[in-house]
């Protein structure tokens, strides 16, 4: 009698453990994933850090980025009203790379050397001949132009999880997903003590940890996390926060010097293939090894769907 009692309080125990073990994965499992209930503080906390930021008349820090697919690098931007900015970026190689301004009107993007290869549309030919003194130029309407959107062509591997242009009265692209906000804590970061709170887009697709300043409510420390196949994490760090400065409009002139040209962006329909053309045959990896050609389905209808992230 008393080995069977043993059995069954050996399996009662194992029991609970395994349970115990089960809760446990799915408690340490659910901040990654599913939606979470919002917290009316911690959505006060975030809707005053994008107040804060339009409602300053100039606004300054330094932003230093790492990423697996931004690589490492640092920014430095000044931003006024109405529409005004200027972003001046460098590698982790500490070499200065291009650099971005707005002067109300025209937003402009040059490099201290020759330009980089900004898009797989540039042929090698059409790129030769325009690498050196070039410039781009767009315009900027107030509120509907985006910093954040530009920052891929300075090729300095920086990229911003909050965007600049927020400033101006731009609304982020993401804010349409926005589903949720929490508290996270607090923490410190370089003597600043900061709420921490988490931002969920997109029912936790996309997520945001921003530690806010409470001497401002501006971030010190911000993440992103992309839920992917294997997720994609970002930082970014920001320092030497100014707000309300004097800065004059003087920081916000440029014209291209003598001898520089325009770069225009190549109209991507006008390399499309025209109705009846051959497509040119092409390879691709299969996600479960091998590979296929777009020649072996000769005679069939195709379908090529093509996505990227980001």
């Amino acid at each position: 009698m008393r080995n069977k009692i043993t059995i069954w309080v050996v399996i009662v125990v194992v029991g609970l453990v395994i349970e115990g073990l089960a809760l446990y994965i799915i408690r340490a499992k659910e901040p990654f994933v599913g939606p979470f209930r919002g917290e009316p503080a911690a959505r006060a906390l975030y809707e005053k850090m994008i107040e804060t930021m339009r409602q300053a008349e100039t606004l300054s820090y330094t932003g230093k980025c790492s990423s697996r697919s931004w690589r490492d690098g640092t920014y430095k931007i000044w931003m006024k009203k109405p529409n005004y900015f200027l972003v001046e970026t460098i590698n982790s190689q500490d070499e200065k790379c291009g650099t971005l301004v707005g002067d109300g009107n025209d937003l402009w993007i040059y490099w201290p050397g020759d330009c980089p290869l900004l898009d797989s549309s540039q042929n090698r030919y059409s790129y030769e001949k325009a690498q050196s003194k070039v410039y781009i130029r767009e315009s900027t309407p107030v509120g509907k132009h985006s910093i954040g959107h530009k920052m891929n062509p300075l090729r300095a591997g920086v990229g911003t999880i909050i965007n600049p242009s927020t400033f101006h009265g731009y609304t982020d692209s993401l804010q349409p997903y926005f589903d949720g906000v929490r508290s996270r804590g607090t923490e410190k970061v370089e003597g600043q003590d900061c709420d921490v709170i988490e931002v969920s887009f997109m029912k936790r697709q996309r997520v945001w940890f921003l530690w806010l300043s409470r001497d401002d409510h501006l971030p010190r420390k911000l993440k992103e996390v992309v839920r992917v196949r294997g997720d994609l994490v970002s930082l970014e760090h920001w320092s030497e926060v100014t707000i309300n400065a004097e800065i004059p409009d003087e920081k916000f002139a440029w014209l291209p010097p003598a001898g520089w040209q325009q770069w225009q962006e190549p109209i991507l329909t006008d390399s499309l293939l025209k109705p009846g053309a051959t497509a040119p045959d092409f390879e691709l990896k299969l996600a479960k090894g091998g590979k296929v050609k777009l020649s072996d389905y000769k005679g069939k209808i195709v379908w090529l769907y093509i996505w990227r992230a980001g």
